[in-house]
């Protein structure tokens, strides 16, 4: 907290217009932080905080609808810089590089004393000659003070692909309220209102339906589960933009009644305990929150070897890591865990045990706010402006 004992006031910054990890992210910062040493404040477009105002609204929180994406919306930049200096942040702490590009810049323009990017790990947009170079991140960088990777691959990531000075760099991993994750107290409920036997095995994959999550893997891959054990069932629960893409290839495969698509579920922690393992396809990730919500719920995963993912799974011990866009191997662990119920039962409670020792969500925000703390020392000298 600043010398002078004045609250430091914090502004996240936000680019999505859908609900993720990310944005999930902030949401448990702005719940986490202590309102007796921050003023908050969140900078995201409408679609979000339509999506987050349930959460947001019983909050201390100042909002502000806008894009903040782009230089090409220049009534958009414009009203986030009215917004900063009616706000006049000590902190600014934007979350993905869309973001960054505009509000680093800007902030560093209008006074703000410490910018600092939360980096959730590689962006499946970013190929090409320009975009897959980077020279615009390290431009871009130099009006960020520090970065927080929320794992270890994110941060080698920044070194070794965006020539990020390592020094500039802290990672703090991702956590989650642990303590509303109980394993066995609603997954008969949710099967139950599924219609779904408590004998048929279960498996699920949580998250937007988006290509990074890899959904299109996981399909492709059940036809071969379904020949070796014909009573299993999949569970999609999230929305976005392939919702209705994977349900045509789903029947395309001959697979859709061993598939329920569940849209978006606000209730995750009941729907993971009704699962038998959970499977996570992705291509890319930061340090995904689901593998955290399974593990505190005694789930084996079955998950791609990617980024963070590596940092959640232990291969062999919580899980089973395959090659990413493999729908053979994908299916071979899928099978080996569904057939193997001792296997299977041992890797849930130590998966427990690895997300209660490493991904608390107190130790993610005593870490984050110890950050901006001493950032803000660090540049002001302790004198508030």
């Amino acid at each position: 907290m600043p010398a002078n004992g004045n609250r430091i006031r914090l502004l996240f910054v936000l680019p999505s217009e859908v609900r993720g990890g990310a944005e999930e992210v902030v949401l448990a910062l702005l719940r986490g932080l202590d309102p007796a040493s921050y003023q908050l404040a969140l900078a995201c477009p409408a679609p979000l905080l339509k999506a987050m105002g349930r959460d947001l609204a019983p909050l201390d929180v100042e909002t502000l609808a806008v894009r903040p994406s782009s230089w090409a919306y220049p009534m958009e930049v414009w009203r986030l810089a009215s917004f900063i200096r009616r706000f006049r942040p000590h902190v600014v702490n934007t979350h993905l590089f869309r973001a960054t590009l505009v509000v680093a810049p800007l902030a560093k323009l209008l006074g703000v004393p410490v910018v600092i990017e939360t980096y959730h790990g590689r962006e499946a947009w970013r190929t090409g000659a320009i975009k897959g170079r980077f020279f615009v991140d390290r431009m871009i960088s130099r009006f960020v003070d520090r970065v927080i990777a929320v794992s270890g691959a994110a941060r080698d990531f920044l070194v070794q692909r965006k020539a990020i000075p390592a020094e500039k760099i802290a990672v703090v991993p991702n956590g989650r309220e642990l303590a509303s994750f109980v394993p066995g107290s609603h997954g008969g409920d949710v099967r139950k209102e599924l219609s779904i036997g408590e004998d048929v095995p279960l498996l699920g994959v949580v998250g937007r339906l988006e290509p990074q999550k890899g959904h299109e893997y996981l399909l492709e891959a059940m036809p071969r589960i379904l020949a070796e054990v014909p009573e299993a069932v999949l569970l999609v629960a999230g929305d976005g933009s392939l919702q209705k893409n994977l349900s045509v290839h789903a029947r395309s495969l001959g697979i859709d009644s061993h598939v329920r698509f569940l849209g978006f579920r606000k209730d995750v922690a009941r729907v993971i305990d009704a699962l038998d393992l959970v499977v996570m396809p992705s291509l890319y990730e930061g340090m995904p929150l689901i593998a955290i919500e399974a593990a505190a719920m005694g789930k084996p995963i079955v998950a791609s070897r990617v980024d963070g993912t590596e940092e959640v799974v232990v291969d062999g011990e919580t899980g089973i890591l395959v090659p990413p866009a493999d729908p053979g191997k994908l299916a071979d662990a899928v099978v080996a865990l569904l057939k193997d119920s001792p296997r299977t039962r041992q890797m849930g409670p130590r998966a427990r045990e690895v997300a209660l020792e490493r991904f608390d969500l107190r130790a993610q925000i005593a870490a984050t706010s110890a950050f901006y703390q001493t950032e803000y020392q660090r540049v002001s000298d302790g004198h508030l402006r």
